[in-house]
């Protein structure tokens, strides 16, 4: 029996509609996920299972009793608190009856009240946390957030003095420690590196409830899912096995749907002329009210939608400065105290180059100091006069109750409204979706736009912060393309190898 099932959804956002007659069954202990083009409503989806927002049409039920927990792209949360005690608040009951037996075994030892009773009622607490691992929960607690990459020194701070990829981690680590019955996680892998991404799959995979997730990151979907949930042409489609088999069978799926949508438009155009010509015909009118009444009952198939859509992503290039636009010698990176020994390296003429290494080691802090957001703590770094940076940042704060259309125009006010809503276009953010503010849109969406910005005006060294995070597989290969051909220097910071494998000309890890 199912514990989650929603059938026959439809939802409309403003004059968009996002699903039509969409089903999903979620069965105890899958490992599901739920993918789809960005803006294909994955998120949304989500919002509506766990009762955010309500679908115009269909039912969502599940099963009594059953528990989940919530991970989505947008966390609300006390950020006053520390970060360790938010995530110990999962066990805020054992915690209590760890002090009320203490209480009770204090009575009993100073002779208040009825020495057996007191002494009954302590041993049974005592029972009851040691058969919930109370005594071992340190233990278990350092396990996720040790996989997670949180250290000890961030989580004894308060949630809002983290980063945003930080307090996710938090959040993160908070709801695999709550176990419950179903894990609904909106792109958990965002904020993580490579090695904690490897973990999560992992600890995943083992999970031993069920869980749906959304995510575009496809070598991790390959190594925790079983079924796939795909949302396309305003539908979802079951397919049970792993990821690779979604792949392929989805193929012939959509072969098949494009031949059945152009066979209905044919016949749909067949049975139209046929009613325009007889329908004031005396002796045929019948049939062709008769052939009316049979399409309006007819359940039009969507127009099949293209991965992705077009999206075409172009970095404009200035001009090169040099054979050695930046040099690095023995740079001390950190705020207090050094984060890493002594960095030094050349970036040569368009060279392009990752930093790879585990969060919170300092690859965003290096960033942050080549862009003089922070000063070093010793060392020299030198850019080449000339040097015109476009950077595309993880932790950038946006206004997301702006458009994206009034976004860029905050940015570049010169511009054109034709220009404007020309750029956003070619990356991706089409028509009506640039006139929306920026929280009714998708990560993807967001994400795009903040690219856009970047796709404006000319620059020779670009420096690219997790830029994959939310971009579906299209998006991703766009990008790719574009990074490809810009002839300028690139230094990329990603935790996704399947993005830059065969894309960079060396590494540097730390």
């Amino acid at each position: 029996m199912a514990i989650l099932e929603a059938t026959d959804i439809e939802f409309n956002y403003g004059d968009k509609e996002l699903y039509a007659k969409a089903s999903l069954k979620v069965n105890p202990k899958e490992h599901c996920a739920l993918v789809g083009i960005n803006g294909s409503g994955k998120s949304t989806f989500l919002s509506l299972l766990v009762g955010d927002i309500r679908p115009d049409k269909g039912k969502i039920l599940w099963q009594d009793h059953v528990t989940y927990s919530y991970l989505d792209q947008q966390l609300k949360v006390d950020t006053d608190i520390i970060a360790i005690e938010f995530i110990y608040g999962v066990y805020a009951d054992l915690f209590e009856k760890e002090r009320r037996m203490e209480e009770l075994f204090n009575q009993a030892a100073s002779g208040e009240g009825n020495y057996e009773k007191l002494l009954d009622k302590a041993s049974r607490l005592s029972e009851e946390i040691n058969n919930a691992g109370f005594y071992a929960l340190q233990e278990k607690v350092g396990r996720i957030t040790n996989g997670l990459g949180l250290p000890p020194y961030e989580l004894n701070r308060p949630l809002k003095k983290l980063s945003g990829g930080e307090r996710a981690k938090v959040f993160l680590a908070k709801l695999l420690l709550e176990e419950k019955e179903v894990l609904l996680l909106d792109e958990p892998t965002n904020f993580l590196d490579a090695k904690q991404v490897e973990w999560l799959a992992a600890y995943l995979k083992d999970y031993p409830q069920a869980f749906l997730l959304v995510s575009h990151d496809r070598e991790f979907l390959r190594k925790c899912v079983d079924v796939v949930f795909a949302l396309e042409n305003k539908t979802i489609t079951r397919y049970k096995g792993d990821f690779d088999h979604y792949l392929s069978q989805r193929e012939i799926d959509r072969a098949q749907y494009e031949k059945n949508y152009a066979a209905q438009q044919r016949y749909i155009k067949k049975e139209e002329d046929f009613i325009a010509k007889h329908i004031v015909r005396a002796t045929s009118a019948k049939a062709a009210k008769s052939r009316r009444t049979r399409l309006s009952h007819l359940e039009v198939l969507s127009a099949p939608v293209k991965e992705g859509g077009e999206v075409h992503f172009h970095f404009p290039f200035s001009h090169h400065v040099g054979m050695k636009p930046l040099k690095i010698e023995n740079l001390l990176i950190g705020y207090d105290h050094p984060l890493l020994e002594p960095i030094s390296f050349t970036v040569r003429q368009s060279d392009k180059l990752a930093i790879l290494g585990r969060n919170g080691v300092g690859k965003t802090t290096l960033i942050r100091t080549l862009l003089g957001e922070i000063p070093s703590l010793g060392g020299d770094y030198e850019f080449l006069n000339g040097i015109q940076i476009g950077y595309y940042g993880q932790d950038t704060i946006i206004d997301l109750n702006l458009t994206p259309f009034e976004y860029v125009k905050s940015i570049y006010p010169e511009l054109d409204n034709t220009h404007v809503r020309s750029l956003l276009g070619r990356f991706g953010v089409k028509a009506e979706l640039a006139m929306r503010k920026m929280n009714e849109l998708s990560g993807g969406e967001i994400t795009k736009t903040r690219l856009a910005i970047l796709g404006q005006k000319p620059t020779n060294f670009l420096i690219l912060d997790e830029p994959t995070n939310h971009l579906d597989q299209k998006a991703k290969d766009s990008l790719f393309k574009a990074i490809e051909e810009y002839d300028g220097e690139v230094i990329l910071v990603s935790h996704e190898r399947d993005f830059y494998d065969g894309l960079l000309d060396y590494e540097i890890r730390f």
